[in-house]
């Protein structure tokens, strides 16, 4: 079938056959066979369309524009998908390296640019990682070169950093580069000296910058050549043109290689500060990123009755975890560990669930007789990791050997700092330095003397020319020391929230706390209780609290029965929601032992119920509690947690209140 024409606003005149037979129009787009999402965000949806005989793999990317001067913008012309088209024909007409622009369809509400799809590549940062010594050398050259025949081109990039390049090629002298996402490049008009300039200084921040020395001088090498070479501008190369691996470079300008490296460093500073500031929208409400959900969970919270100190609390605190596994996204492009943040609820000021850190902590480690052998190892590798954080302008701030935590791989050991200690600075001074390395040494049981301690701080090369002056050090890690000893913890240790084992043991330590608890929850007995486990979506365990360094686990401290609208479940409650709700997690039975009510148990199961549900796109979380005998406390706890009532029924007799918790994007 051949395309309509009503819908395109501009085509490439050889390739609109590539059309033939696919929508234009995002919801044709998205019930066509085979069609993979590849990126969904709020303002745009990248698709990839499968080939045909008659067509390539495409990419078509969805615009929409959300705010009126965006509006604006496209209703004179401007819009980012008109714009974005104008540029990938102006740059392969010029002969830069871009995706094949095929046609752009314009709608009421959206826009779509439908380009080739680059098979086999990949991004330039993961790309580059394959390579090592000469040949990370040439490839680095390779990149400076291309960016010089891009600006010959006459496109000036104003969004051109090394996750806007893709390769593919298996060595320097077979890759090939593209510059994709140009709806903020301008093209034709050719790159004034200042815009060169630039375009340089965000490529080499992306690389590293003033972190990234060796890696920015190769980039520089390769295009001071091609600038030289193309007659863009001759003041970057310094003496004869030189090849190695087949890759041609020349030197670069002291000078301009200290200038850029500076701009380079200062602006990528301020491009991840406004990164990790857009880690909260508004003040209040919930935050959601998708993570794997599986194996065991953690829950910080923090209540009202604690002062907040600025954004970022104290170690241990549910916005610094938050803010701190931003950082470490925006600084190493990690996929996020912290799924669910919530702020504004009643009772508890903040919340938020993340991936438990994996091992031990380096306390334990250092208290543990049997393991006194491995101490130094385990210390050197805290050390080496410490490093690796200040290198990127991390500062690790009440990072004491309690906060860091050692898991064995197969690859040695691997050393994580909890992430409420993360803070991003830009630019350490040595005193921040200093404080991170003393707050090694802060264990106060006697096992570690002070001594020990300044072994710590004489292995991290920085601080070599303090050797001289061990008295000095001494004090400042005694006073150090007895400061961590006489301050309290600014917040509660998190709550650990893990799966099922199903073994059991597991499941009559289970039973006897749901039967503790008729008839506040319905009593079953043994088999009907291990086949409702069976039949549930979510069974979520919290632990009884225990020294970290008993290998014993205790009774349940809590348990949590969830069940999905789908599922094969024939309570009558259940079956309520079912013919009234749509698209819905429904709490089954939640369980808290005596001793740990009031710990926050409670609370930290639902929030891992609400990251779970998110995570699944659901739209709400419903549940019933018990109105005769009345249940006020059960009904307080689901009113401070965002429910409200929704109906009453009857259940064996006696009434019931339904209550809903909305899931609001």
């Amino acid at each position: 079938m051949p395309v309509s024409d009503h819908s395109i606003s501009a085509h490439h005149p050889r390739r609109i056959g590539w059309l033939d037979g696919v929508p234009l129009d995002e919801p044709g787009l998205l019930a066509f066979p085979g069609i993979e999402i590849l990126q969904s965000e709020t303002q745009r949806t990248v698709l990839k369309i499968p080939p045909s005989p008659a067509r390539p793999t495409l990419i078509a990317k969805i615009h929409r524009e959300r705010d009126p001067a965006a509006r604006l913008r496209r209703l004179v012309g401007w819009g980012r998908a008109r714009l974005e088209w104008r540029n990938l024909m102006g740059a392969e007409a010029g002969g830069a390296s871009v995706p094949r622009p095929v046609a752009l369809a314009c709608h009421s509400d959206h826009d779509v640019v439908f380009s080739d799809f680059l098979l086999d590549t990949e991004l330039f940062p993961q790309h580059l990682e394959r390579y090592r010594g000469s040949r990370r050398v040439a490839m680095l050259r390779v990149l400076g070169g291309w960016l010089a025949g891009v600006v010959r081109a006459g496109v000036d990039a104003h969004d051109i950093h090394t996750g806007n390049i893709l390769v593919r090629g298996h060595d320097a002298d077979t890759a090939h580069l593209w510059l994709i996402d140009l709806h903020d490049a301008r093209v034709g008009l050719g790159v004034p000296p200042h815009r060169r300039r630039a375009m340089v200084r965000q490529v080499a921040g992306a690389l590293g910058a003033a972190r990234a020395v060796d890696d920015v001088l190769h980039f520089l090498q390769g295009w001071g050549h091609g600038a030289r070479s193309l007659g863009i501008d001759r003041s970057w190369a310094r003496g004869p043109d030189r090849e190695d691996e087949s890759v041609p470079w020349t030197e670069v300008a002291p000078a301009l290689l200290e200038e850029t490296l500076q701009a380079a460093e200062a602006s990528e500073i301020q491009r991840r500060r406004r990164h990790i500031s857009r880690a909260f929208r508004h003040r209040r409400g919930a935050y959601h990123q998708p993570v794997n959900l599986d194996g065991v969970l953690q829950v910080r919270r923090k209540t009202r009755d604690r002062r907040r100190i600025g954004n970022h609390s104290g170690p241990g605190d549910a916005r610094a975890a938050w803010f701190g596994d931003r950082v470490l996204q925006t600084v190493w492009h990690q996929k996020p560990q912290a799924t669910l943040f919530i702020a504004g609820r009643s009772g508890i000021c903040e919340q938020v669930v993340e991936k438990a850190p994996a091992g031990r902590s380096l306390a334990w480690f250092l208290r543990e007789e049997e393991c006194k052998k491995t101490v130094s190892r385990c210390i050197e590798a805290v050390v080496a990791t410490l490093g690796r954080y200040h290198h990127e302008g991390i500062q690790l701030e009440g990072a004491t050997p309690g906060r860091w935590f050692i898991e064995e791989t197969r690859d040695g050991l691997e050393v994580v700092p909890d992430r409420s200690c993360i803070r991003y600075r830009g630019r350490l001074s040595a005193g921040m330095r200093l404080a991170d390395l003393l707050q090694l040494g802060a264990i106060f049981d006697g096992s570690v003397t002070p001594v020990d301690r300044l072994r710590v701080l004489r292995s991290h090369a920085e601080f070599g020319p303090l050797s001289h002056s061990p008295t000095a050090l001494r004090s400042l890690a005694n006073h150090l020391g007895d400061l961590f000893a006489r301050s309290s913890t600014t917040a509660p240790e998190p709550i650990r929230v893990r799966g099922l084992h199903s073994s059991e043991g597991e499941v009559d330590a289970l039973h006897r706390l749901n039967q503790a608890h008729v008839p506040q929850l319905g009593g079953l007995d043994r088999p009907d209780f291990e086949a409702l486990l069976r039949c549930a979506s979510l069974v979520r365990v919290v632990d009884a609290a225990r020294p970290e360094d008993s290998a014993e686990t205790g009774p349940p401290a809590a348990m949590m029965v969830a069940m999905r609208r789908d599922d094969d479940y024939d309570s009558p409650n259940f079956l309520w929601f079912r013919e009234g709700f749509d698209n819905f997690a429904y709490v089954d039975r939640i369980a808290t032992a005596a001793a740990a009510r009031r710990s926050g148990v409670g609370s930290a199961l639902y929030a891992v119920l609400e990251a779970w549900a998110r995570t699944n796109e659901m739209t709400s979380i419903v549940c019933e509690v018990n109105l005769q005998p009345r249940n006020q406390g059960s009904i307080d706890f689901h009113r401070a947690c965002g429910f409200r009532e929704v109906g009453q029924k009857l259940s064996h007799g006696k009434p019931v209140a339904m209550m809903q918790k909305m899931l609001t994007p």
